[in-house]
């Protein structure tokens, strides 16, 4: 029995946009943290030396796990939208 059929159909409209609603925002703040992150690491901004080689890297890891996020609720809205 597939995840769509074991959720009640009342419910099934809600966590669609939850869904949808968890895409837009993952893909958005990943989009923005992982830039930044890269922006961090090649010394694009006027911070200097106050950020860190692992700081970055730590932003990007915060980025890309947003993303993956993201893609989890893409793959959640499409299993409740159809």
């Amino acid at each position: 029995m597939s995840l769509k059929h074991r959720v009640p159909p009342k419910m099934q409209q809600p966590l669609g946009f939850a869904s949808l609603g968890l895409t837009l925002v993952g893909a958005v703040v990943g989009y923005v943290f992982t830039i930044l992150g890269i922006t961090l690491y090649f010394g694009l901004n006027n911070l200097g030396d106050a950020i860190t080689t692992v700081d970055s890297f730590i932003v990007i890891a915060t980025g890309l796990v947003c993303l993956v996020a993201g893609y989890a609720g893409w793959r959640g809205f499409m299993t409740f939208a159809y």
